[in-house]
């Protein structure tokens, strides 16, 4: 592990690498209220002239398909996400005549920082890669501003340098002022019990993510994306429209209260310890053998979300269901034409109408 305390923008230069978000990591969540944070402490920074420490960025180098290098995002994605598009407001701040200097050019600004050898500069999980590339690329549309989070936050930075009183050049020198501790990850590191160790401020992880992370951080990057795609991906689709994981969170938290022998779960933390002492000490099996498990548990909680007292499950062998669910033995009512479309939009399933 390769530590060290770096300038955020030339972690963002990197010589040319791309950022890269690795498939099962959450999708890109800052809000406008962490945004607002942010451009205060820069406010700060440009009047006080001192360092300001904006946390942690964990990743690994890897190869992209290009052969460029690409850092791959362990934790830090918001905030690096986050700074690329203050950046790309700021482009466009210029590119339309800002009639201050900032000490660097549109045209500088993106082949430095936005672009990776013509590339895009970042690769967000699939989720969000449509939307932030258009946000990152593009100038706001008033149409589309508060249409994704990515568009809503560049429309706060567009809004905050439309200022009359805004200055580009202090604003570059405050930039210049933030500070990140950039941590790269080598072979042998663990990067569970690093990430687990040194994760600060940000969008506060439920037991949802850590358990994901657990049980893909381990694995091979091909490994990483076909168990995020066979187990994790139809995992979270189960709860549908699901924002912050709230829901799936709920249920793993009752998957360790009925699994665990002494179980705690009265907070994100204690319910994260609880699974890794079971996978640690009394599960025997893989990683991929758990989510299987997990996979059947979630089948049945989210089927009976409305009536999930946890008494209710201990009854039903759910971990052998093969992901059957309580009520999978009873006829079939008929499929109404909302639930046509949520098992269409979530599951890619298609019910005939006679159904």
């Amino acid at each position: 592990m390769k530590v060290k305390v770096q300038k955020l923008l030339d972690l963002l230069h990197s010589e040319g690498a791309q950022f890269v978000v690795p498939p099962f990591q959450r999708p890109y969540s800052w809000t406008t209220w962490q945004c607002e944070v942010l451009w205060q402490d820069i406010e700060r920074i440009s009047k006080t002239s001192k360092p300001h420490f904006f946390g942690a960025v964990f990743y690994r180098k890897e190869l992209s398909g290009q052969g460029a290098p690409a850092l791959a995002l362990i934790d830090g994605q918001q905030r690096t996400l986050t700074s690329l598009l203050m950046l790309s407001a700021l482009r466009d701040h210029l590119a339309k005549g800002g009639s201050q200097s900032a000490g660097i050019t549109a045209d500088q600004l993106s082949s430095a920082y936005l672009l990776a050898k013509g590339d895009e500069k970042a690769i967000p999980s699939k989720r969000d890669r449509e939307s932030y590339a258009a946000a990152l690329s593009s100038p706001v549309d008033e149409a589309q501003a508060a249409a994704t989070n990515a568009q809503a936050n560049k429309a706060l930075f567009a809004q905050k340098m439309a200022d009359p009183l805004f200055d580009p050049d202090a604003f570059w020198r405050a930039l210049g002022r933030l500070e990140v501790v950039a941590i790269e990850l080598e072979g042998a590191d663990d990067a569970q019990s690093i990430f687990e160790s040194f994760n600060s401020k940000g969008v506060p992880l439920v037991a949802a993510d850590m358990v994901r992370n657990y049980l893909l951080f381990a694995q091979s990057p091909d490994e990483q994306v076909r168990l995020f795609r066979e187990y994790w991906a139809p995992i979270q689709g189960l709860f549908g429209d699901d924002p912050g994981s709230l829901r799936l969170n709920n249920a793993l938290r009752a998957w360790t209260v009925i699994r665990c022998k002494t179980p705690k779960a009265k907070s994100d933390a204690e319910c994260f310890d609880d699974f890794k002492q079971y996978f640690l000490n009394e599960f025997d099996g893989s990683s991929e053998d758990l989510m299987e498990e997990i996979f059947s548990f979630c089948a049945v909680w989210a089927e009976n979300y409305r009536y999930h007292a946890v008494k209710t499950f201990r009854s039903a062998d759910w971990s052998k269901l093969g992901r059957k669910t309580l009520v999978s033995d009873r006829p079939l009512a008929p499929a109404s034409e909302e639930s046509r479309r949520f098992y269409a939009e979530h599951y890619g399933i298609q019910i005939r109408e006679d159904d």
